[in-house]
């Protein structure tokens, strides 16, 4: 995912295919010279062919500005694309020259990035300049390999070259359109599911911070506090008394909060394996505390990007959590070329949930999250086990 919408992508790629454009009119009219070499190559042609290269300069000159006027700049581009092609074709026999039919390229990509209203207006641009073109356009030189293929062609075989043209310009239109809104629907239905796994990963973030704190209530720390703070609120205590009382209930204050910052601090930038198990045996205990999790690998192999690890690990967690998993078996191995990171439960094997497949449930936020970290995910799903193969650069490490 590249963060960025379509039209934005598709005036950086048009860069590209106008310079391949322009490079391959240019060698065809070396082509084309060698053939012809009593005629001498003139400078118009190639000062036209230089012009398609005006719509670059725009993009260059806006390519940094804001996305959302960038879908009407990417119009503009589109009808100059038309406007100066025409202009070339005009030059080169008209709509009898089969190269007319790169003006579907940028009728194609006005239907897939375009509103139906702007997608059409290009759509007849393309479609008027075309049969203005067949009808008015300069006869190349006589004696050239090209002003033979045009008095070769017929009046009706250029009918059925407009009828062709007409036709897959229309039908290339509305495939870009539904090629459009398939994309749109896809991003919508991605959007849902990133945020239904953001809300489930905020539930079990509260639930875990809830049931830490259920647990607090019931240490003989938690009761000293809450007791001393009882005891305080008596009154007819002595001076002697409330002195103690103050003292006590202060410090068993500050023992607790020195125990509960020790529970919830940040996870560091970089963290070894082990600690990093460590941290999501401690975050994963309070949700479920007969979840087992099992891990091999070397212990001070160092990950970066720690949070983002964690969060992966998490979610995991979670979708195994889900599942009724009983055992979670992470598995990490290392290569100067490659890290692989194995994560296992045996939610299916669960016999109250026979059904469900273990981490393979909600994994949008996982699969974003190792976009990140340039790490790719395999998924594996058995009757027993459910698999994630993680594979990332030992670089990233």
């Amino acid at each position: 995912m590249t963060g960025l919408p379509p039209y934005v992508v598709w005036r950086r790629r048009m860069l590209w295919l106008r310079a391949v454009l322009v490079i391959a009119l240019a060698l065809a009219l070396l082509v084309l010279r060698q053939f012809s070499a009593l005629v001498p190559l003139s400078l118009t042609p190639l000062l036209w062919l230089g012009a398609l290269l005006l719509p670059n300069l725009l993009t260059l000159l806006t390519l940094n500005l804001d996305p959302r006027p960038q879908q009407r700049l990417l119009a503009v581009e589109l009808a100059m694309d038309v406007l100066l092609f025409l202009a070339v074709v005009q030059l080169f026999g008209g709509a009898s020259n089969p190269m007319t039919f790169y003006l579907l390229v940028p009728v194609l990509m006005a239907g897939m990035t375009l509103p139906p209203m702007t997608n059409g207006l290009v759509l007849i641009l393309a479609l008027t300049g075309y049969m203005t073109v067949s009808q008015w356009h300069h006869m190349p030189a006589p004696h050239t390999a090209l002003h033979a293929l045009t008095r070769e062609l017929s009046a009706l075989h250029n009918i059925g070259m407009a009828v062709a043209f007409a036709a897959l310009a229309v039908t290339l239109s509305i495939l870009g359109q539904v090629i459009q809104a398939l994309t749109r629907q896809q991003q919508r239905q991605q959007d849902k599911a990133m945020e239904l796994a953001g809300r489930r990963e905020r539930m079990y973030q509260v639930a875990a911070t809830l049931a830490h704190q259920a647990h607090e209530l019931n240490t003989p720390l938690s009761s000293l506090v809450m007791i001393s703070d009882n005891a305080l609120q008596e009154p007819g205590l002595s001076g002697t008394t409330r002195a103690d009382l103050e003292q006590i209930h202060a410090l068993a204050r500050q023992v607790a909060g020195k125990l509960r910052r020790a529970d919830h601090h940040d996870v560091p930038e970089d963290i070894d394996f082990a600690a990093l198990i460590d941290r999501l045996r401690l975050h994963l205990r309070h949700l479920q505390p007969t979840l087992e999790i099992r891990h091999q690998g070397p212990d001070h192999a160092v990950l970066k990007q720690a949070s983002d690890w964690f969060r992966v690990l998490a979610n995991l967690g979670y979708n195994a959590i889900d599942a009724g998993a009983g055992t979670l078996a992470i598995q990490l191995s290392t290569a100067p070329e490659e890290w692989r990171l194995q994560i296992s439960d045996d939610g299916p094997d669960h016999p109250e949930r026979p059904g469900r497949e273990g981490m393979g449930i909600g994994l949008a936020l996982v699969e974003s999250t190792l976009e990140n970290l340039d790490a790719r995910l395999e998924m594996e799903f058995s009757r027993q086990w459910t698999q994630a193969r993680i594979r990332w650069s030992g670089y990233g490490a």
